[in-house]
């Protein structure tokens, strides 16, 4: 594939997530409040806390997701056909298993601990017990759908991932409203039809995988060293997804012991604001990452590079944008949309945003990490690493720290964390770390520091309010657009976009 044709294809493939992603916004905050309606507060908090049980084992569904998707993105890189299929099909039986046995957990130690340890009124407890039975059912039938969503994004088919979305989301919205005219108990109803969404979206992703790739079948399939390759990159893989839940529960349960609810409350606030514009630059690399890892298979390296540092660098500069007026206008916004703002929630929404800026660069080049399979010693490196996120924000909140600074070490331990990914790409795998340091990190650096100096001089010459949101801030967004198009992109990258606009002026 030339350079144009896949820019073409990552750009296309980010525009459809895009529409996927604002779509799915609008109709979840929706639904959200609909929900809590028709259900009630004791019914919404039944199958908030039910769902709860279920959703613990989804830590290691994501880490085998992650497995998957990289097997079948290196093979399809390779076009080595025969290998391809056995991976899917030894994918297909491993997450076949783990659905019968989590099913079986959940149903004799789930139905225990719901039946004698949870606090659920006697008049609900069985709804309680029907909504684990199909929240159970709904995550073995989404457990089993992982293999052929990650064929389906492995091929870079992101048309179709986007269209099954937004049928989901269509779906849940007819059954939200369907709830408002139910004469059946609305909670069993609910957990019921959300099952049947499942088992329907499950067979369009069979059928269309089944019926357009050819690495894709239904047959059980045993190969021990694939099986061994799969779950020991799963395996390792795990253990960073604890350390991360680790580091950012670590930080909810210390802020709520030294400061309480209030601040939990406000740290929570950030972790959305942050969530919600991080989607943007997560779908666009999203669409990056199977080309890095097919790059990486053919043995391209200087290709794979090319697309880490674009990758890097792209998706720093979407965040930058999208953060700024947040950044900027922080309270301004806040209050629009709480109209109550809790303490410390301005600061540390402005902590959590800076926070990700830096995580951002680390994106693609974890992609990377992950396409070359060496894992092991990078995953207990930075592990360590994010595990000592706790030790240092305890000692500093013992000696009178603020919350505040315990964000302040999450930024410290993000920063060293991307520095020693760099570090383990040099040693493992024998990558020019200055050069590629250069690459995303010149340009970055140029137009972070005129966002800067547009943050000074905005909050100098301006009082925060409507006004300035409106005026100033946004004309400094448009001059970082236009800093980010003549000192952030390569030549390549002008020409294509200029190339975009051309076309679409001529129509």
């Amino acid at each position: 594939m030339n350079l144009q044709n896949r820019n073409k294809k990552i750009a296309r493939n980010t525009l459809m997530l895009y529409f996927r992603m604002i779509l799915n916004l609008f109709i979840t905050l929706y639904t959200s409040r609909l929900i809590l309606e028709y259900l009630g507060v004791v019914d919404y908090g039944i199958y908030n806390v039910v769902g709860g049980l279920v959703s613990m084992f989804s830590v290691v569904s994501g880490s085998l997701s992650n497995a998957v998707s990289r097997f079948l993105a290196f093979e399809l890189g390779k076009e080595n056909w025969k290998k391809l299929k056995n991976i899917f099909s030894m994918s297909f039986t491993i997450h076949f298993l783990l659905a019968i046995i989590i099913l079986a957990l959940v149903q004799i130690l789930g139905a225990w601990f719901l039946n004698n340890e949870m606090n659920i009124p006697t008049n609900r407890l069985e709804a309680a017990n029907w909504v684990l039975l199909f929240s159970s059912l709904t995550f073995s039938v989404n457990l089993l759908n992982i293999p052929f969503n990650a064929a389906i994004v492995a091929n870079e088919k992101m048309d179709v991932f986007s269209y099954i979305s937004i049928l989901e989301v269509l779906l849940k919205l007819i059954i939200v409203v369907l709830l408002g005219y139910a004469t059946y108990d609305s909670l069993v109803l609910y957990a019921i039809l959300l099952f049947g969404v499942s088992l329907l979206l499950t067979l369009i992703y069979v059928v269309y995988a089944n019926k357009t790739f050819r690495e894709v079948s239904l047959k059980l399939y045993w190969d021990k060293i694939i099986f061994n390759e799969i779950i020991g990159f799963a395996s390792w893989n795990f253990l960073g997804v604890l350390a991360n839940i680790f580091k950012t529960q670590g930080i909810v349960i210390l802020l709520n012991l030294f400061w309480g609810a209030t601040v939990n409350a406000a740290q929570g606030i950030s972790v959305q604001v942050s969530n919600a514009i991080q989607r943007f630059a997560d779908n666009f690399i999203m669409a990056v990452n199977p080309q890095i890892i097919k790059s990486y298979a053919k043995n391209d390296m200087q290709d794979t590079l090319k697309l880490v540092s674009t990758g890097s660098r792209l998706s720093f500069f979407l965040l930058l944008v999208l953060s700024f007026p947040v950044l900027t206008d922080t309270y301004t916004i806040l209050e629009l949309w709480l109209k109550k703002v809790p303490p410390y929630t301005v600061m540390l929404v402005r902590l959590v945003l800076i926070n990700s800026l830096i995580e951002v660069f680390s994106k693609p080049i974890i992609t990377l990490i992950n396409a070359t399979g060496r894992i092991k010693y990078y995953q207990i490196g930075i592990s360590i690493l994010l595990f000592l996120n706790f030790p240092f924000s305890y000692l500093i909140l013992k000696l009178g720290g603020r919350p505040s600074h315990v964000y302040l070490v999450y930024i410290l331990i993000s920063s060293i964390a991307l520095l020693f990914r760099f570090i383990f790409l040099k040693n493992n795998v024998g990558i020019n770390i200055s050069t590629l340091f250069t690459s995303i990190f010149k340009k970055a650096f140029l137009v972070f520091l005129i966002a800067t100096v547009l943050f000074g001089l905005n909050n100098y010459f301006f009082n925060e309010g409507w006004f300035r949101l409106c005026t100033s801030t946004i004309l400094c967004v448009l001059l970082i657009l236009i800093s980010i198009i003549f000192f952030g992109l390569a030549e390549s990258e002008r020409m294509f976009i200029k190339n975009i606009l051309i076309k679409k002026i001529k129509k």
